[in-house]
């Protein structure tokens, strides 16, 4: 034991010795090393190791810097050369975990180079200090210049390194002034986007997406960029019930890889996910105007609690909820909050329309003598459903926008006393209806924009005194685009000939659409009336248009056709554990996998793919259709060649047909699902062996050249 403490520091330096020139090495060969599996954990452990090197060196520099003359008593010569020792180790381990985890997707840019090649520098000039420390004698000058350089050079590499982590001067911003302070503006002069949206981004997203450090290939900093997304596509889609990857990544758990701020990050309050989720279900514009909203919107409230605005609270006269009753009635997709601080009145806001239906408004009735204020907006709420929204009798505010709503049962709202907004844009409500508002008791404002009402009629309303109609813009100098159509089903796998039907919430709007894989105008393109029916996989795209509006964006979904009913199927080998879907059943479990290779409905092979499919009875087959994935940023390429085999049993197969796909000449971005179709004479099977060849080597065009790609795969329909 004795002798080990006298050989420590050797054994250490003989270590750091052999990570530096390791180092050093991999850095000559950089372009040509790719991180293993097992090894991303090291580099990962860059954050909790560099530490140590900083404290010890820093130490050993200062105490460079004030021991004056070789026999000083006052500072322990052996435990500075321990420091240094111990700081030259452990700088080599943070060099080197750091180099790992720079081949990480996300570090991009000059910082990252900088910060990488200072700490390889800070490295082996430690390794050398601690080699040459007989000759550089601590209490004369030239050792003092050195610390002064180490110092420095401590200072700029940890800046860089924060800089990456937590965003662009990140060390030295706290000694700046308060940037919250020079953008407050007033209430009437707010920007949703620039005073509301983007300080939230900026504080909670920006760390982990700019231009030193873009995870996902995803940067924020300016609008464009938010446009345009990342490696998994647009950042929001309001044509989706969850509204797209920003909004679905902050609902999901904290625990969950994907989960956004990520764990360990400061995460989003309750308010601002509530804020950005209505900014993007509004159409995520970024030259919106808070004054343009109406007062029951959430962006409007937020901008209320955030900028101020001189607001007097209602005073309730009903006691608070039960804390419990909330909790238990707040789901991912519909939020129950206190209107404000110390509130007892609690407002509703409902997001999924998907998975919405009539229940989820009855389910509130515990709440119903606490809430005030519920947005609907955009939920498949029906005349009928208004009965229900009757039975809450201290509602103030109601937002019935873009919802199924004719107007037929609008009297029903007539015994909420205390209505004082209400909410219809977007709805197919009519004049008549609408007129008979006027008899509510407390109603002041109604909302009619984007309905179909004629001028004639909206301007008839106007000159009622009781209520204020606000209509929105009616003018033939502002033009707007329409939001895109609705597609009703959400299945991607159908039958054969089953109805496909499609929606816009604006009346009098024209829903054109094409399947036979050219854009669709408004010309040219049929007209959709009536649901209509497909026979085979299709491609559907759709637009929507109305007089004095721009046409919307396209919407597309690709629908799949149900084959014969598959019994089993089996792999030969087990996917990789990332991606081993439901095994053997993803390929015949008739679930369509999004376009996302951590779904957890893909099976992904890094090797050659082969499984077997087996049905209890004979069937006539003559076309077997592959479903796949290829995204090439992932090293997700189509196989080389795919093979088909059919027969009575296992034992008896014979090869059906064999296709050799195209391997891509070039980087081809996104991701996308990719059908192979091998069709053959019909004949009798039971038994289908299906093997799809993995690329050997990557191209050398690609990041990854040399290494061997994957395929995967999700779902086999036989025809």
């Amino acid at each position: 034991m004795r002798r080990f403490f006298s050989d420590w520091k050797g054994l250490a330096f003989n270590l750091a010795f052999f990570l530096n020139v390791l180092l050093v090495f991999l850095l000559l060969f950089e372009s040509r090393f790719q991180v293993p599996f097992w090894m991303q954990a090291l580099g990962r452990m860059h954050p909790l190791v560099l530490h140590f090197p900083l404290v010890a060196l820093i130490l050993y520099s200062i105490w460079v810097f004030v021991v004056e003359k070789p026999d000083s008593t006052r500072w322990n010569a052996e435990v500075a050369e321990s420091l240094l020792i111990i700081g030259a180790l452990t700088a080599a381990i943070a060099a080197f975990s750091g180099f790992v985890l720079s081949k990480e997707d996300g570090y991009e840019s000059g910082t990252l180079l900088w910060h990488k090649w200072l700490g390889v520098a800070i490295s082996l000039l430690s390794i050398g200090w601690y080699a040459s420390r007989k000759y550089l004698t601590p209490w004369k000058i030239p050792s003092k210049i050195v610390a002064a350089a180490f110092l420095l050079i401590l200072f700029i590499g940890g800046h860089l390194g924060g800089n990456l982590t937590h965003g662009e001067d990140f060390l030295i911003s706290p000694l700046g002034p308060s940037e919250t302070a020079g953008t407050q503006v007033a209430l009437e002069d707010a920007e949703v986007y620039e005073h509301l949206v983007k300080p939230v981004l900026e504080q909670k997203c920006l760390s982990c997406h700019n231009e030193e450090k873009s995870k996902g290939n995803l940067q924020m900093q300016t609008q464009a960029l938010l446009l345009k997304g990342g490696k998994n596509g647009a950042l929001w889609d309001t044509t989706k019930a969850d509204l797209g990857l920003l909004i679905s990544r902050v609902h999901l758990p904290l625990d969950d890889k994907k989960h956004m701020p990520p764990r360990g990050k400061v995460q989003l309050t309750e308010e601002e996910v509530v804020l950005l989720a209505a900014w993007v279900k509004g159409g995520s514009r970024f030259d919106q105007k808070v004054s343009a909203l109406s007062p029951q919107n959430p962006v409007y409230a937020y901008a209320q609690n955030v900028l101020g605005g001189g607001r007097v609270e209602e005073q309730y006269d009903f006691t608070a909820a039960d804390p419990e009753d909330v909790k238990k009635l707040t789901t991912s997709y519909r939020l129950i909050r206190p209107l404000s601080a110390e509130s007892p009145a609690l407002f509703v806001n409902f997001y999924n329309s998907a998975n919405f239906k009539s229940e989820e408004i009855e389910a509130l009735a515990p709440l119903k003598t606490q809430i005030v204020s519920m947005d609907l907006s955009k939920m498949p709420v029906k005349d009928a459903d208004l009965k229900s929204l009757a039975q809450f009798p201290e509602l103030r505010r109601l937002i019935l926008n873009f919802t199924d709503v004719t107007g037929a049962s609008l009297s029903e709202l007539k015994k909420l006393t205390h209505l004082k907004e209400l909410s219809l844009s977007g709805t197919a409500v009519k004049a008549a209806d609408v007129k008979a508002l006027e008899t509510f008791p407390s109603l002041k404002k109604v909302y009619i924009w984007s309905t179909a009402l004629s001028n004639d009629e909206l301007a008839a309303l106007k000159k009622g005194q009781k209520i204020a109609f606000e209509t929105g813009f009616r003018s033939d100098t502002v033009v707007l685009p329409l939001t895109p159509p609705m597609i009703e089903n959400e299945n991607q796998i159908i039958k054969k000939n089953a109805l496909i039907s499609m929606k816009h919430q604006i009346p009098q709007t024209v829903i054109r659409y094409t399947i036979d894989g050219t854009e669709p105008d408004s010309l040219a393109s049929p007209a959709y009336t009536k649901p209509f029916a497909l026979d085979k996989n299709t491609t559907l795209k759709a637009r929507a248009f109305r007089q004095g509006w721009y046409g919307s964006k396209k919407i597309e979904k690709r629908f799949f056709i149900a084959g014969i009913h598959i019994d089993s199927a089996r792999l030969e080998k087990p996917a990789d554990r990332r991606y081993a879907g439901k095994g053997g059943t993803t390929l015949i479990d008739e679930v369509k996998s999004e376009n996302e290779q951590n779904s957890g409905k893909w099976l992904g092979y890094n090797e050659d793919f082969q499984g077997y499919l087996y049905f209890n009875k004979p069937v006539e087959a003559s076309k077997i259709t592959l479903s796949m994935l290829r995204n090439l940023g992932g090293s997700i390429f189509p196989p080389t060649k795919i093979e088909v085999w059919g027969g009575a049993d296992e034992k008896s197969l014979k090869l059906l047909k064999t296709l050799n796909p195209e391997m891509p000449a070039k980087d081809i971005p996104g991701v996308e699902t990719m059908l192979f179709e091998a069709t053959f004479a019909p004949q009798q099977l039971s038994c289908i062996k299906l093997v799809a060849k993995s690329l050997a080597k990557l191209p050398a065009w690609h990041p990854g050249k040399g290494n061997k790609a994957w395929v995967f795969v999700d779902e086999v329909f036989v025809n």
